[in-house]
């Protein structure tokens, strides 16, 4: 028994001073150098659930702002725009012919109100002949032709009204097709533009990782609709970026914490940083593991001696207390 509880106290002990061990390693840290402007090119939206990139930019190329640094795949909009421009074209067509056919049919209907005016005008004459001078038969006659050219006045009269409602409304809804026609062509064309995505700054390119494979993304890749692809970043502002693991985050002092950031290109030199964020909620990193990670940004606290550039590794160690001068 008593070397049942000797082992306990051994093991006990074994445990708590690998936590204490743990406890006084320092938080160690990857990331990357990145600008606090930049651009990233996501995917844009499309006809179908994916798209396929044609072309990049260059990784690691300088584009001036206003270069092209992106082409996605225009097939099926291209193809849908085309339809609806001949499909325009047609429904213009169609109006002429609609405009043509019901104007016609309204000048018609003029035409017969004027003949019935004209009838009941000479009915009326013969209707308002005194009597005696004809006999009742023909006084009856004319009475009766009087009343039915009134009732072909007042048929040629709406008839008239009809065909005025019908040329409005067949001319409305021919032009609210073309205008359905013109707004779809331009929503395509303000898509394709979309498709071919230019800088909005000078500075250095970089490919975005595959969120399933691990592999950067290039041309030729099937993409989703927002993912991110590409990103250009100013050659000024440059910040570090980095990931730290949920367990780690606790470990963290985010305000008065003193950073030790030293660049795998520059071992020899290292820079005072401090933390200018850390997100508020954790993001899920496939590439890495299932578990989650939370974004920092990462000042440097001095001038940086050495030239950098984005996407440079920089190791991360957390210092207690003021670091020295290197």
């Amino acid at each position: 028994m008593a070397n049942i509880l000797r082992k306990f106290i051994l093991l006990g002990a074994a445990i708590y001073g690998v936590n204490c061990w743990a406890d006084e390693i320092p938080l160690l840290l990857t990331g990357e150098v990145a600008s606090a402007q930049s651009q990233t090119v996501t995917a844009p939206k499309s006809s179908s659930w994916q798209i396929q990139i044609q072309w990049l930019a260059e990784e690691g190329a300088i584009v001036q702002q206003g270069d092209l640094i992106a082409v996605f795949d225009s097939g099926g909009i291209q193809t849908q725009l085309e339809e609806n421009q001949e499909n325009l074209q047609t429904q213009k067509l169609q109006l002429i012919k609609t405009e043509m056919d019901l104007n016609q049919a309204l000048v018609e209907a003029e035409g017969r109100v004027k003949l019935a005016a004209i009838s009941v005008k000479k009915t009326r004459i013969e209707a308002n002949i005194p009597d005696g001078e004809v006999s009742d038969y023909e006084k009856g006659k004319f009475v009766i032709a009087y009343e039915k050219a009134l009732m072909e006045q007042l048929k040629a009269q709406e008839n008239l009204i009809l065909k005025r409602t019908e040329r409005d409304v067949g001319i409305s809804k021919q032009q609210i097709e073309i205008t359905k026609l013109e707004e779809k062509i331009t929503y395509d064309q303000g898509q394709i533009e979309k498709l071919s995505v230019s800088a909005a700054m000078t500075g250095p390119i970089s490919h975005i990782m595959h969120p399933w494979m691990q592999q950067k993304i290039s041309a030729g890749t099937n993409v989703q609709t927002s993912w991110e692809v590409i990103r250009v970043q100013s050659q000024s502002l440059y910040q570090v970026t980095s990931w730290v693991h949920e367990i780690d985050a606790i470990k963290l002092n985010i305000n008065d914490g003193v950073l030790k950031l030293t660049l795998d290109a520059y071992p020899q030199h290292s820079y005072k940083g401090k933390i200018l964020s850390m997100s508020s909620q954790a993001e899920q990193r496939n590439q890495w593991s299932d578990s989650a990670y939370y974004r920092l940004d990462i000042a440097f606290d001095e001038a940086v001696k050495d030239d950098i550039f984005p996407g440079m590794s920089v190791r991360i160690e957390q210092q207690e207390g003021n670091m020295d001068e290197n």
